[in-house]
């Protein structure tokens, strides 16, 4: 089930909690949703002010995204960590 279509099922007489920046509408929950991730999960074998390595952050953001990367290696953040794991972030 895509995220649209589970919001839609949640928007059926639930009160819905209200999206940061919005009026709540569901043309800005769409544009909220449609945003492009760029909090990457790693593996746990970096540490943090590491960097990752190309093929498995390639990999990585096909796992959680579903797509290709648009961005180089070097767009990305060294390791972070917080209490969910390792992660990075896009620095554009």
């Amino acid at each position: 089930m895509g995220v649209l279509n589970k919001l839609k099922s949640r928007m059926a007489g639930v009160p819905q909690k209200k999206v940061p920046g919005t009026k709540n509408k569901v043309a800005d929950v769409k544009k909220f949703v449609n945003k492009r991730r760029d909090t990457i999960r790693v593996s746990s074998k970096y540490k943090p002010g590491e960097y990752v390595e190309e093929t498995e952050l390639e990999n990585a953001i096909k796992k959680q995204t579903g797509d290709f990367p648009q961005l180089s290696v070097q767009d990305y953040s060294a390791v972070k960590q917080d209490k969910k794991g390792n992660y990075v972030t896009s620095d554009e």
